[in-house]
């Protein structure tokens, strides 16, 4: 059985191998038919009208848009750079500008300073000068009370020895004055022996009896009355002459006694 088996299948193999060949022969001849040129033969119908390809004027096209667009380029490349150096001089114009009025800010700012300080300066030699008449004026003040101070003490001076001289020299005249009352009293009737009264006398320069008022009294009435007539009847009375001592002695008091 198996040798019979083995016998069989023999056959089948040699059957495929010989196809597997044959196919393996068809592909190499269709591989080697469509490598070889084919002769093309020429087919029947209208002509067909070759037309020339001018190269040089696809060069020159070529050339002309190449330079177009060079040009294009490069006037882009100049708007470019005329757009920088246009902004680089309007920076520079701004910053000019900018510079321009810092540098005016600067000077008014400096002018404002420098006027401040001359106003200061002004203000304080005004000042100064102001304090200066000040006190020149409060010396001048202080100079003219001390000499008015002066002038009353030294006037205040002359007075107490005028008036001391005038006191001295009615001292003099007292006895006189009273001499000259007594030669004209008209003594009313009866004793005064004892009796006095006292008077405020008031004459002029010359010695006239201005006014006579009673300061106290003797307590008759006709013994004052008549005292008082007295004294008129013996104007003028003999006072100093000097005309400084009128002042001290215009008016002064009279004590009568018989």
């Amino acid at each position: 059985m198996q040798g019979h088996s083995r016998k069989g299948a023999n056959p089948l193999r040699a059957f495929i191998y010989a196809i597997v060949i044959h196919v393996a022969f068809g592909a190499m001849l269709g591989v080697s038919l469509w490598i070889q040129p084919r002769t093309i033969m020429p087919v029947e119908g209208k002509p067909v009208q070759a037309k020339a390809i001018d190269l040089a004027a696809i060069q020159r096209e070529k050339k002309k848009k190449a330079e177009a667009e060079k040009k294009k380029k490069l006037e882009a490349e100049k708007k470019k750079k005329a757009e920088a150096e246009e902004k680089k001089k309007a920076e520079a114009e701004k910053k000019k500008k900018a510079e321009a009025e810092k540098k005016k800010k600067l000077e008014a700012e400096k002018k404002k300073k420098l006027e401040a300080e001359k106003k200061k300066k002004a203000e304080a030699e005004k000042k100064k000068k102001a304090e200066a008449e000040k006190k020149k004026k409060l010396e001048a003040e202080e100079k003219k009370k001390e000499a008015e101070r002066k002038k009353q003490e030294a006037e205040q001076a002359q007075r107490e020895r005028d008036e001391q001289e005038a006191v001295s020299a009615f001292g003099a005249v007292a006895w006189a004055i009273q001499e000259e009352v007594r030669i004209n009293w008209n003594p009313p009737a009866g004793d005064f022996e004892g009796f006095s009264a006292l008077f405020t006398i008031r004459v002029d320069r010359e010695g006239n009896v201005t006014s006579v008022t009673m300061v106290r009294g003797s307590g008759n009435a006709r013994f004052d009355e008549s005292a008082e007539n007295a004294i008129y009847k013996a104007s003028p009375l003999p006072i100093p002459g000097e005309p400084r001592f009128y002042e001290y002695l215009k008016e002064f008091d009279f004590k009568f006694s018989p």
